[in-house]
């Protein structure tokens, strides 16, 4: 018995998802350009109200727990604590869509507003440090980004109500940054080959610096850029705030749910609690012996959460 002749297939992009497929040649799937997951399906007409995602970005961006393999730029690690250009850029995806704007009213070293420029979007940030603004401004190369040498409390001499669409931040944290790491993250020698971490920089020296300020004044502070950035926002604008959690053990304070304190502070400024993602850390943080061999246990902790707040 001879066996039927096999027919080519033809590998090609999906006109509609442009993801990769292939296809026997002869068929109508083929003449169509579709994917087996597109073909016979009409194509989505609903407006897009928040964002340019397709159905799967959209999905795949909605994990409650995410992770931001990114590497470092030479100026992110200058400043220490700046978040992923990936974080970013996914943030900003999610919640703009292109030609809008995005405020950060902790801008640092610049990294929201080079995610802008990445994926078209404007961008504004407020920086009080001279030498983070100076790293920021290196890097700019569109007027459609925008840095303010400035305080982020003063916002509303900067940014017009209800001018931007999003805002994107990670503030200060108050006078920790002197002190916080050398506090609680001793690193035992005789348990671990990595060398004990100094405490960092702190931002700057100036009084207005919310990294000076101590931790009731610090969230006094924070709700006051809080209520400016409500004001900002356009109506159902969202707000992503990236924070973490810190001990405080040289006051005796083995737990801050600074995350809870910023969301009160946030609800209290007008915004709404909308969502709380995890942006998991912990495969780029070593483990640590915290508290061994005593009777204090304490947990390495190897996330921060990205507070999503609604106008």
């Amino acid at each position: 018995m001879t066996a039927a002749p096999s027919r080519a297939r033809v590998d090609y992009p999906c006109v509609r998802c442009n993801n990769e497929t292939d296809a026997f040649v002869g068929t109508e799937r083929l003449k169509a350009g579709l994917c087996r997951d597109c073909y016979g399906k009409k194509p989505d007409l609903r407006p897009r109200e928040l964002n340019d995602l397709s159905g799967k970005e959209w999905a795949q961006s909605s994990r409650s727990i995410q992770e931001y393999p990114d590497t470092r730029s030479p100026k992110q690690r200058e400043h220490g604590a700046a978040f992923p250009m990936s974080l970013a850029k996914q943030q900003i995806s999610v919640y703009t869509k292109k030609g809008q704007t995005v405020l950060d009213p902790f801008v640092g070293v610049g990294t929201t507003l080079d995610a802008c420029a990445d994926i078209g979007r404007r961008g504004i940030g407020i920086e009080l440090n001279d030498h983070y603004a100076d790293l920021a401004e290196a890097d700019l190369t569109s007027s459609d980004q925008v840095l303010i040498r400035g305080d982020a409390m003063k916002l509303d001499s900067y940014v017009a109500n209800e001018s931007v669409d999003m805002v994107l931040t990670s503030p200060p944290y108050g006078d920790l940054l002197k002190n916080v790491k050398g506090a609680f993250a001793h690193k035992w020698r005789e348990h671990s080959t990595i060398a004990p971490l100094a405490n960092p920089e702190p931002y700057s020296d100036s009084e207005d610096d919310l990294g000076n300020m101590k931790y009731d004044k610090f969230l006094d502070a924070i709700e006051v850029v809080l209520r400016k950035t409500h004001a900002a926002l356009k109506p159902g604008g969202y707000a992503v705030w990236v924070v973490k959690d810190f001990r405080a053990m040289k006051a005796k304070i083995p737990f801050v749910p600074f995350h809870m304190h910023v969301m009160e502070r946030a609800e209290a400024a007008g915004f709404r609690l909308w969502d709380i993602q995890i942006y998991d850390q912990t495969r780029f943080r070593p483990l640590v012996c915290l508290g061994y061999p005593s009777s204090n246990y304490y947990l390495n902790i190897g996330h921060s959460y990205n507070l999503v707040i609604r106008k």
